[in-house]
């Protein structure tokens, strides 16, 4: 190699430490699609579809879709408190085996539980539930770090926005598609109760493919981007010190005030979806699961089309758009609590039907609940990008994704743990306009830094990390 180029070389990788390179437009004609980054992200939404997105079109329809509402509850909540440490283990696991290998892992899990959930539908099985649950969240941790650590790396800094709102699109779609699943196979049962047995089996099948989509993915070395800059490192450290590592990051109070954003999107729904479930028919709420992801679907169409004005600084898209979906949760939050009050001062335990007066008002305020958590887990992404460290590496921005998805696990499991017990549904809710009110200060320290840096012009130039890594193979 020459000189020239040699110091070419060194200016694009990095000669030894990581430096900072301006991502710039490079030509793609001789990328072939299959290692572009735009395939590596439907490889792992379709990945996401299988397995959470499967599971998620059984738990839009409240606890499981099990008649026993403690039941379906008590089994997610161990299930999300076993991925509080499979997560903060996920970067020693893509230390060890890589990301394509740990996404197959992660999606292994969802069988297990899927099927247990048929089981106990179909015979009262409850042992096997629980190993199913515990499976599951021995290795949805490693999932959940895994995609969204894929998905942010992998990612051209000018396709992020794009490629996380695919990701989540595709999560979602698997949901309305299990929603249609769920109605079309129990359309016939207008009273509470659980889903017909035979329902399960489909989401197991789905459930047992993911796994092998998973190994479509990728090598990081091999992925070929736009601006022609290879992907940032993922965690390489041994396995004890990668889990230190990823506990450490902690000490940011920026990280632990996302810590609390992460964990309103699945702390609300526990007590919401316990709400469908005890309140509403079996073909209300296989429809409600095929509504919800659509409503979610336009709702992330939205807030990408404002987070995609050229013309508006980061601070005001993030600002706007923060604030149209505070305004949307706690409101529906607010709406649904009035209704369980009311609720709780009749005799007898209301339900509804779509035939049902009052329908209307009992159901919508549920489907705008469901919308905005969901919509803002992947809103939640998009404004990381600019509260996380500018200098961050590919590792460390991994092992960030890892404190927060655990830390979302450990509210799941608090919440559903205390929706499987006695309690009434309307204190319950209490409990969630506190920690939604928590959230809002949590969210306005966020933005408010983010405010102070955009007003600076840090973000005037899209840096991204670059690490020394070799350069891609063709």
């Amino acid at each position: 190699m020459s000189k020239e180029n040699q110091v070419e070389e060194e200016k694009h990788y990095g000669s030894g430490v990581t430096e900072l390179a301006i991502a710039s437009e490079a030509p793609t004609d001789n990328i072939k699609w299959f290692r572009s980054t735009l395939v590596q992200v439907l490889v792992v939404g379709i990945t996401s579809f299988l397995a959470p997105g499967a599971y998620s079109s059984l738990a839009s329809v409240g606890a499981g879709g099990l008649a026993d509402v403690n039941i379906g509850n008590a089994s997610v909540a161990l299930a999300y408190a076993l991925i509080v440490p499979s997560a903060l283990c996920a970067t020693a696991c893509l230390s060890k085996i890589g990301p394509r290998y740990s996404l197959s892992l992660g999606a292994a899990g969802y069988v297990f539980y899927a099927a247990a959930l048929y089981q106990n539908s179909a015979t009262g099985n409850q042992p096997f539930l629980v190993v199913g649950a515990i499976i599951c969240g021995a290795t949805s941790g490693i999932f959940w770090v895994s995609e969204a650590a894929i998905t942010l790396l992998y990612s051209e800094p000018e396709y992020k926005g794009r490629h996380l709102a695919i990701w989540q699109s595709l999560f979602q779609l698997a949901t309305c598609i299990g929603g249609a699943i769920n109605l079309g196979l129990n359309i016939d049962l207008n009273e509470t109760g659980g889903l017909k047995p035979k329902t399960f089996l489909v989401f197991v099948g789905l459930n047992a493919i993911a796994p092998l989509a998973a190994l479509l993915l990728t090598n990081p070395k091999q992925v070929q981007r736009k601006d022609r800059l290879p992907v940032p490192a993922f965690p390489a450290e041994p396995f004890l010190k990668e889990v230190w590592l990823t506990i450490v990051e902690l000490k940011d109070p920026r990280i632990i005030a996302c810590c609390f954003l992460w964990s309103q999107s699945l702390f609300i729904p526990s007590w919401t979806s316990t709400y469908l479930a005890i309140h509403f028919s079996v073909r209300v709420r296989g429809l409600t699961s095929l509504i919800t992801p659509l409503l979610t679907i336009l709702t992330l169409a939205l807030v990408g089309s404002i987070l995609d004005i050229k013309s508006m600084t980061i601070r005001y898209k993030l600002v706007i758009t923060w604030g149209l979906l505070q305004v949307l949760g706690l409101g529906s939050a607010i709406w649904l609590l009035v209704m369980q009050v009311r609720q709780s001062k009749e005799a007898v335990v209301p339900t509804w039907d779509w035939s049902t007066p009052g329908f209307g008002a009992a159901w919508v305020p549920y489907l705008f609940s469901f919308a905005a958590s969901w919509t803002s887990y992947g809103f939640f992404y998009y404004m990381a990008t600019y509260c996380f460290p500018r200098e961050a590496s590919g590792a460390r921005t991994t092992r960030i994704i890892a404190t927060l998805r655990s830390a979302e696990s450990g509210s799941a499991a608090i919440a559903f743990g205390i929706n499987s017990i006695n309690v009434p549904l309307h204190h319950i809710g209490y409990i969630n306009l506190v920690f939604i009110i928590v959230c809002l200060f949590c969210g306005y320290y966020v933005l408010r830094w983010i405010w102070k840096q955009d007003k600076k012009g840090a973000y005037n130039e899209l840096v991204v990390p670059v690490e020394p890594v070799p350069p891609a193979i063709h």
